[in-house]
């Protein structure tokens, strides 16, 4: 990405002068040629929207668009991903994930701002570099997940060989486990993410593809068909036992599973 900046020239008493911030100054070192150009001049060029796994609402696409100016306006990145809720049908929206791969001389609290003013939507920011995101992929079910659907800046292409490290599994599973002690204390929101991310351990651990159709299909085979909206929106008193008694069931042996295989790799 070539970094440009706009700024207004000063009248010198000999010479016309340019002034950079000395945190501006990373690429335009003094002695450095650079090319000046009135900026009515600079036709501005719209940021590319690549879509995985999903067709934005042209209202998001536009969201999406301001994000990426946002983004590239306060520093440098290899690549910004947005995924999460966000993306889901509809526009009930509170929040939105934002991925920046390799981010260089970004201020996160500045950048959260400013999404925060010009957009009116919570931003989750995660600054990552490449090699520890692709490492996530390959060891993190819910990372895999992030990446089922997802738009992007630039073309990202992901590896999705995998390594199962039953010791962050375990970990993962105990978070979950609260949906079963404190069900009526959360939200449908948080139900929902809690039961995504359940099925999406159980799947990775079972060398199985880690997508949204996937955890889908085996949420309705574990607990029926429209559990979500049947149970999760409409409160059945005797539904809802059987459904946190068949998740206890499928809880034990997932955790037994995991437990039984974490000291072969300590």
């Amino acid at each position: 990405m070539v970094k440009q900046i706009i700024k207004k020239i000063s009248k010198g008493a000999r010479f016309n002068q340019i002034y950079l911030q000395k945190n501006e100054g990373i690429g335009f070192e003094p002695g450095k040629n650079v090319v000046i150009s009135p900026l009515e001049n600079i036709i501005v060029k719209e940021p590319s929207v690549f879509e995985y796994n999903v067709k934005l609402e042209s209202l998001k696409k536009e969201i999406v668009k301001l994000v990426f100016k946002i983004v590239d306006s306060c520093g440098h990145y290899d690549n910004i991903i947005i995924t999460g809720s966000f993306l889901d049908e509809g526009f009930n929206f509170e929040d939105i994930d934002i991925i920046v791969i390799n981010p260089v001389s970004m201020e996160e609290d500045k950048l959260k701002n400013s999404i925060e003013e010009n957009i009116g939507i919570n931003p989750h920011i995660i600054p990552i570099d490449s090699e520890s995101f692709n490492r996530g992929i390959k060891r993190d079910p819910l990372f895999r997940l992030m990446v089922d659907k997802y738009v992007s800046i630039k073309r990202a292409i992901f590896r999705k060989d995998r390594e199962i490290n039953y010791k962050l599994l375990d970990i993962y599973l105990l978070k979950n486990k609260n949906l079963i002690e404190g069900y009526d204390l959360f939200s449908i929101k948080q139900r929902k993410k809690l039961l995504r991310d359940f099925i999406s351990i159980k799947l990775f651990s079972e060398n199985r593809e880690v997508t949204i159709k996937n955890i889908e299909k085996e949420i309705n085979r574990l607990f029926g068909k429209d559990i979500i909206e049947s149970l999760f929106y409409y409160g059945n008193n005797e539904e809802k036992h059987k459904f946190i008694a068949k998740l206890k069931k499928e809880f034990d042996k997932l955790e037994k599973y995991i437990l039984e295989n974490v000291p072969k790799q300590a």
